[in-house]
């Protein structure tokens, strides 16, 4: 079946750094996306295929099956990713991750490793097992010598995938290793040379800008090279971290290449001084002054501010007095306009929360606190003055890219995710990235509920702990999702209120998140989260919790994109578990107040008995047009960054230079 030769799968060849691995990588890559044009495959097709090598590969004892990987690895090496060569990995790596891991892919897994294989995005629904799934191609390109790095949501999650997945490829032969947020440089470049790295998406772009900055001018593939090779004959350390972006996996990649698609990724250096301090106390000492609606316009909709004429000539009536910095209009009137952003539209406990006399802005998507990152053009210091923090000093920019301009670099581009159809003609516009459902391995029981939505909050809430308390005498467990932090403080504070035992999971407890998630799924418990819980973690569930129904999801808002409403959703009804979802909303919630005129939701009203909910028809017309609209309005926005960062490339193209 196979040759025992004693020397290393891999040649000594493969340890060369950017150059020589992305030329390679590309080689090695170019004919699977054609291969999966020519044929349409299904997961008969592949289970056929791989089942061809699976008798005789579960026959071997553990010392010939590792002659068998060692052989399959120089194959690899040789002859590329060929269809047979793929079909034999995945068999190996399905027997091996059985033996070791005490895990056997499915048929569908098999369809999904397939699909993302041949750089295109699965749509695997929540609870199928994407991590499982993602060490078919990633360990197929890894023995053909190729760096793969997989890339997911948080640190925690890159650790614990690695831990998970390292006896596999230990097993196989195959080098791994996390990077987070505390790894060292040094520990990083060692990571690095490994064959897959799980990390998170910020962790690799900010080192893949570090070793730009290293290279200075010098971008091309020859120029790389000849900086590898002068450090070796000097005897110094490689000056790169990273080996090249060859192949990449993420995990929700939706979030990545589009919610945070327009998100920059800066490396700065921090300027600060007594002055700049006082000019954003002055600032929002002069916001303070105007009057809105008569000075100023605020549209929280689109998180826009305007000042009105009346308003630019009160601004320099009032900025008289003051410093040189205010008698430029056009300085004043931006720095101004920031401070009433700050004012306004930026709230404790939903964009942001205080830690340690910090201010460290939420993502939204996620519910998760971002440490590293702050708002750009002072918007940041301002926040800090408001809530009287101490303020940072002003960053300059030593290096900038956003994620879609980064994840477009790479030379195999492959993701999975649960709720992706909605976005699917984006990422082919932007990405060229094909969206493949793939069917699920049991069928789904999750009971989908109506969307109750109420004349008032307060009507609202009552049904809400009505139905909360109707849930918990059934000893079902809950889940209860909200969209910010002080969003789940009053859904605590009100399951307190009548004596309803729970635990809380928002940005100020995520240090918690894993031990709170492993108890959502319990007799008799009920969890109150943010989209915190929406992503990358499993909620397991006892026989005796299967018996009374599973778990019962409860969503008490709308989010801005429908998939994040079916993120939450996807906790509960996994892998054919029983689960039910539901939502309770009202018309002063604020994606509807935001969207629609007050008029015309007050003639709504007056359809909602007292106590009752609109009928669900309505209801459903009603909240899915401003989830539209602003979808929409997100789309528009990243095509305007995908139009920019075309025009700066050519940009830079015809000046001989590149970021």
């Amino acid at each position: 079946m196979f040759k025992n030769k004693a020397k290393s799968a891999y040649p000594q060849q493969m340890d060369k750094w950017p150059g020589f691995l992305e030329s390679r990588a590309k080689r090695l890559t170019a004919n699977v996306k054609y291969q999966f044009k020519r044929r349409r495959y299904t997961v008969s097709y592949i289970v056929k295929r791989v089942a061809r090598y699976e008798p005789g590969i579960a026959a071997l004892s553990d010392d010939d099956l590792r002659k068998w990987v060692q052989h399959l690895k120089r194959e690899l090496i040789q002859h590329g990713l060929q269809d047979k060569l793929v079909f034999q990995s995945f068999a190996t790596i399905r027997e091996v991750s059985n033996r070791v891991l005490k895990l056997r892919h499915f048929d569908v897994q098999l369809l999904g490793g397939w699909v993302m294989l041949n750089g295109m995005i699965s749509e695997m629904e929540t609870g199928q097992g994407k991590t499982l799934t993602a060490t078919l191609p990633a360990c197929t390109v890894a023995m053909a010598g190729i760096p793969v790095h997989i890339v997911t949501a948080n640190d925690y999650l890159a650790e614990r995938d690695e831990e998970i997945l390292r006896p596999l490829y230990q097993w196989l032969g195959i080098q791994s290793a996390s990077i987070v947020d505390r790894t060292e440089i040094d520990a990083r470049q060692e990571a690095y040379r490994c064959h897959i790295v799980h990390s998170t998406s910020q962790q690799i772009a900010f080192d893949y800008l570090r070793d730009r900055m290293a290279m200075g001018d010098d971008v091309g593939s020859m120029q790389i090279q000849f900086k590898q090779r002068q450090s070796q004959h000097q005897g110094k350390p490689s000056p790169f971290l990273l080996r090249g972006l060859c192949f990449t996996i993420i995990d929700e990649a939706d979030s990545l290449l589009i919610d945070e698609a327009k998100t920059p990724l800066v490396i700065s250096q921090t300027r600060q001084s007594d002055k700049q301090e006082q000019i954003y106390h002055d600032a929002l000492n002069l916001a303070s002054s105007l009057d809105k609606t008569r000075d100023y316009t605020v549209n929280e909709k689109y998180q826009e501010v305007h000042l009105t004429t009346k308003g630019e000539a009160k601004l320099t009536n009032l900025s008289a007095p003051f410093s040189s910095y205010w008698q430029r209009k056009k300085q004043r009137e931006m720095m101004v306009i920031l401070a009433l952003k700050a004012r306004h539209l930026f709230h404790r406990d939903k964009h942001y929360l205080i830690r340690d006399d910090v201010v460290q802005i939420i993502d939204i998507l996620t519910g998760r606190t971002m440490p590293d990152r702050s708002w750009e053009h002072g918007l940041h210091q301002l926040i800090e003055a408001k809530e009287g923090c101490e303020i940072s000093g002003e960053r300059d920019p030593l290096a900038k890219i956003s994620y879609q301009k980064f994840f477009k670099r790479y030379l195999h581009l492959s993701g999975m995710s649960g709720t992706v159809s909605e976005v699917a003609d984006e990422l082919h516009q932007v990405y060229k990235l094909r969206v493949i459902k793939i069917p699920p391995h049991k069928p789904s029981k999750r009971v989908m509920q109506p969307e109750w939505v109420y004349k008032s909050t307060e009507h609202k809430w009552a049904a809400f702990i009505k139905r909360v308390m109707h849930i918990h005498k059934q000893g079902r467990p809950l889940l209860i999702g909200s969209q910010s932090v002080s969003d789940s403080k009053y859904i605590s504070d009100l399951l307190n209120a009548n004596n309803l035992n729970h635990h809380l999971l928002n940005a100020q407890q995520d240090a918690d998140e894993a031990s709170i998630i492993s108890k959502a799924g319990e007799l008799n418990s009920i969890t109150v989260a943010t989209n915190m819980a929406g992503r990358g973690t499993d909620i397991s569930l006892s026989d005796a919790v299967k018996e009374v129904g599973g778990l019962h999801v409860i969503s008490t808002n709308r989010n801005d994109a429908r998939r994040i409403d079916r993120q939450l959703y996807g906790r509960c009804a996994r892998q054919g578990d029983p689960g039910s979802a539901e939502a309770y909303l009202s018309l002063a919630d604020d994606n509807l107040t935001q969207f629609y005129p007050s008029f015309f939701l007050s003639l709504i009203s007056v359809l909602i008995w007292p106590n009752k909910s609109l009928p669900n028809f309505l209801a459903k017309r009603l909240l899915s047009l401003p989830q539209k609209r602003t979808e929409r309005h997100h789309f528009q926005t990243r095509r305007l960054l995908m139009k920019q960062d075309k025009s700066q490339e050519k940009m830079m193209s015809f000046t001989g230079r590149m970021e």
